[in-house]
């Protein structure tokens, strides 16, 4: 079961299965929280196993209401619930507060608000590339 942490360690996740979907994002939001791939995980199989995290809503590029849940000693942000509807049994885990980093190995399957990716950043080779306003590829 993949464990992750908050930077101080107050608050810990779990989650059972494999994720849905990795991905990166450059959209607003996630430019704000350092661009790190997103794993999003079926709700049945994710669980906080200490701590209580904090939660912050408000509406994201998308036009949908978003909740980031982070450490509110270290401010941490673990990950995000909300969105489109089709995400509504799902969680978007922060990849870099996993504990075995080896999963970031691995390259994004999908690339979102690619328009917006700073021109620095080179596309990743194979990733489904999505311009705009686009929340989740069902699987």
């Amino acid at each position: 079961m993949p464990t992750g942490s908050c930077l101080c360690g107050e608050v810990q996740i779990a989650y059972e299965g494999e994720p849905a979907f990795r991905a990166i994002c450059y959209c607003h939001d996630d430019r704000k929280m350092a661009n790190m791939q997103v794993f999003q995980v079926l709700k049945s199989g994710f669980s906080v196993t200490k701590g209580e995290p904090k939660v912050f809503t408000k509406v994201s590029d998308h036009g949908n209401e978003i909740s980031n849940h982070f450490c509110g000693t270290c401010g941490t942000t673990l990950y995000r619930t909300g969105g489109a509807a089709v995400n509504d049994d799902k969680i978007g885990i922060r990849a870099g507060v996993l504990d075995d980093q080896s999963i970031l190995d691995r390259p994004p399957a999908i690339e979102v608000y690619v328009e917006r990716r700073p021109p620095w950043v080179k596309q990743v080779e194979g990733a489904i590339q999505l311009n705009g306003k686009y929340e989740v590829i069902s699987q």
